[in-house]
């Protein structure tokens, strides 16, 4: 169950754009009335041309959530944006809650009504022939003064967004790299730092590399790896995400598409 939970996370996880088309991870939103949506990634919508919403349809029964971000001006060729985004996750921690198969918390254990806030800042710079995004944020995790940071589930990805339940509060600070390579390939680099002041275990780093193939506006493929380390109650640890199989010695790579209209 832990490593079901760890994919889940993995395909989660926000691949970025390279273009204002695909603009997830920078400062620009979709145009108004344009539809965006992936395998796994969010199901977002333009609410007018600096404004768009997203859900993750995946997530939406275990782990309500919504995100809204608005763009706002260009200063010295930086355009500006601002992200909020909320999470319950109760209903999917209490479902792994307990005894017998796909439980991974002892039954000692309960799980309050949680919420989580993630408050960002984005900034994004046309540089050399990609885009250069840099991001900010606050998060807050409500209702958690109560857990016993026994029950916290210690693993790469997962571990880091649980914590500022535990913690009450934390910081996030990233930076994305996205250009073209050759033809209708492209490359992608992204590091995000997570800090828990007043933590036993804050600081938490990842980082991706994924390759895109492009074939227009409305589809593309990407590829690629996730690099992470932390402090964890076992120790400080590195991984490269997703893990080696036994049956393939470099492991799978990281796999989604995404589509427009």
């Amino acid at each position: 169950m832990k490593q079901v939970l760890l994919i889940a996370v993995i395909l989660s996880s926000q691949l970025n754009a390279q273009d204002k088309n695909w603009s997830l991870g920078t400062a620009y939103s979709l145009n108004k009335g344009q539809w965006e949506t992936g395998l796994f990634q969010p199901l977002r919508y333009g609410l007018s041309d600096n404004k768009d919403i997203a859900v993750h349809p995946f997530f939406a029964v275990i782990i309500p959530n919504f995100m809204i971000k608005q763009t706002w001006k260009e200063i010295n060729n930086w355009t500006i944006a601002t992200r909020h985004s909320a999470y319950y996750p109760t209903p999917l921690l209490q479902s792994i809650t307990g005894t017998g198969k796909f439980k991974i918390v002892s039954g000692q254990f309960e799980f309050p009504n949680l919420v989580g806030l993630n408050n960002e800042m984005l900034a994004t710079k046309v540089i050399g022939s990609g885009l250069f995004t840099a991001k900010a944020g606050l998060l807050l995790g409500l209702g958690g003064s109560d857990l016993n940071p026994l029950s916290s589930i210690d693993v790469p990805l997962v571990y880091p967004r649980l914590s500022v339940y535990y913690n009450g509060w934390g910081l996030r600070f990233g930076a994305d790299y996205a250009r073209s390579l050759t033809g209708r390939w492209s490359g992608f680099i992204d590091g995000d730092l997570f800090l828990y002041p007043g933590s036993s275990y804050g600081l938490f780093y990842e980082s991706k590399i994924l390759l895109i193939w492009t074939k227009n506006q409305r589809f593309r493929l990407m590829l690629g790896y996730k690099i992470t380390y932390g402090e964890y109650p076992y120790g400080a640890h590195w991984q490269i995400i997703p893990p080696k199989l036994p049956t393939f010695s470099n492991g799978w790579p990281l796999l989604d598409i995404q589509i427009s209209w």
